[in-house]
Formats: structure tokens, sequence, C-alpha cells
């Protein structure tokens, strides 16, 4: 119900961080548009949305056995159902996903208004 700033360093788990609060927020929205996630730079949008489809991908195996990874797998589990329910389809169209860059956006904003 609040917005964060994540500040650590390299290597401490910050983007699993934003792969579950992103996939938690999938999991509890009307539409995957709905559910917006911006960082600076293109090629952290491009791990970002690498995180998300891995975790929808491997919700479809097995329950991992390290902690930080069940909690992906579960919040993938649920967002993989409700896609399912809901023909989102974000496997086979995974561009639904809306993860840009800040500059991404003001692009999108100005082209549509």
């Amino acid at each position: 119900s609040r917005s964060f700033l994540i500040q650590a360093p390299a290597g401490s788990g910050k983007t699993e961080l934003l792969t579950q609060r992103y996939l938690k927020l999938l999991s509890i929205s009307d539409s995957p548009g709905s559910v917006l996630a911006m960082t600076f730079t293109k090629k952290a949008v491009s791990e970002l949305k690498a995180r998300v489809i891995d975790a929808l991908k491997s919700a479809q195996g097995y329950r991992p056995d390290l902690a930080h990874k069940q909690i992906t797998y579960d919040l993938a589990s649920a967002v993989l159902a409700i896609s399912e329910a809901f023909d989102w389809y974000l496997l086979e169209m995974p561009q639904r996903l809306k993860i840009s860059t800040i500059d991404g956006l003001s692009n999108l904003i100005t082209s549509r208004y």
C-alpha cells in the first residue's frame, strides 16, 4: 500500500525484491497493464523483465528449496493462475508486462496525448 526506495549494494537481492513486488501487484491486479515498474536504464528493464518471465516459467515446475526463491515461486504461481483465469497469456505475450524506463514512460505519455 506504499511506495519504497530500495538502496543496497550490488548482489544484495534488489532485483529479486523488485521482481517479488511486481509479481505481488500483478497477483492482485485486474489487468497486467495496470501495474507499472519504472527504472532508469534499458539494461535494468531487460533484467527485470527477464526475471519476471523466468519466475513465471519456473512456477510451472517444482517449488525451490531456498526461502527467498519460494516467495518468488509462490507469487509467480498466483500470477499464473490469474493469467489463466483471465486470459492474460503472460508467458505467450510478455509484452503485456509494463516495465519501462522513466524516459520510455514519458515518451509513451507524450505520444498518446
